[in-house]
């Protein structure tokens, strides 16, 4: 199997802290590569965390993944040993992806490990020039309690004062969340609702790039000529829009749009099983504006909450 450059990195949610007691990821006969570990991470869900440059610089697409690591909110440890699709994984990095840059190909760099509360493990493949794509979703075990002395020799009793520690600098909906026993746990895998729909453009002006961020936390980007090459495939719901269009005078503006999560769940539910939907997006160059709304087969509903604010790159 060909090998790559790539690197991994650990991530949770904002305000849902973890840390690594120890994690791996195994590729090709006998190669590994440890998930950075020795601190509290809540960086946000699909973000980069640590990153620490070790071992073989060309590596195999991963067959394994092993992690066990701690929840703060919770206290409670969770632990996993995952087959990986390596398939997938091998191909998407011998691809790479279009880019606008010189060359006009990029390749995958980073392999994120998400940890969410109730044990929810998430992959994502990361490049740079906004490109992210899921790999794989696995559910981890509760195991008892982890031996923190092997990390910290120097440890004088339990862990339970550093966990302490840590929860206090939480927001207070967390800690209310904590104290009711109300963790959202099912919320980060609702995330990964996928619907069939693509972007397409009307308006005044000429489009000549898109970048989508997913709730899921994908993201993706198209330019130039596959702007109308966009196909109909299952994607999360849209969290953030950039659109960079041109005015009269052939000056390049980006336009951001920003879903409200309510608002934005509630219209692409509309959407039934086997149904096709349109994101349309129009561009008024004269407003310097943007309007959004999901095309159905029988209606078209507006986005009335997004947040949009535009100008010159």
């Amino acid at each position: 199997m060909k090998k790559y450059d790539w690197i991994p990195t650990e991530c949770a949610p904002e305000n849902y802290p973890v840390q690594v007691y120890k994690g791996n990821f195994y590729y090709g006969d006998k190669g590994s590569i440890y998930i950075p570990d020795g601190r509290a991470v809540d960086i946000g869900w699909g973000e980069v965390g640590s990153v620490n440059i070790a071992g073989d610089k060309l590596k195999e697409a991963p067959h394994t993944l092993e992690i066990t690591w701690i929840s703060f909110t919770e206290k409670k440890n969770y632990t996993g040993k995952f087959e990986l699709d390596t398939r997938k994984i091998d191909s998407l990095l011998a691809a790479g992806y279009p880019s606008d840059i010189e060359g006009g190909k990029d390749t995958y760099k980073m392999i994120k490990v998400g940890m969410a509360p109730g044990g929810d493990v998430v992959l994502w493949l990361s490049g740079v020039r906004n490109k992210q794509v899921e790999i794989g979703h696995y559910k981890a075990k509760t195991i008892a309690d982890l031996d923190w002395k092997k990390v910290y020799p120097d440890l004088e009793g339990s862990f339970d004062p550093y966990i302490n520690d840590v929860i206090k600098d939480l927001s207070d909906t967390v800690k209310d969340q904590i104290k009711n026993h109300s963790i959202p746990f099912n919320y980060w895998a609702g995330l990964r609702k996928r619907y069939n729909w693509k972007p397409s453009f009307q308006g005044n002006a000429k489009v000549t790039r898109i970048d989508l961020d997913y709730f899921n936390k994908e993201r993706d980007f198209v330019f130039g000529e596959n702007l109308a090459k966009i196909t109909f495939k299952p994607s999360a719901v849209i969290e953030e829009l950039s659109v960079y269009w041109l005015d009269d005078k052939n000056r390049e503006l980006r336009t951001g749009v920003k879903f409200d999560e309510s608002e934005a769940f509630a219209v692409f539910s509309k959407l039934q099983e086997n149904e096709q939907g349109e994101l349309v997006i129009t561009v008024d160059k004269e407003k310097s504006d943007v309007t959004v709304k999901l095309k159905l087969k029988d209606s078209e509903v507006p986005f009335k909450q997004i947040k949009t604010q535009s100008y010159y790159k």
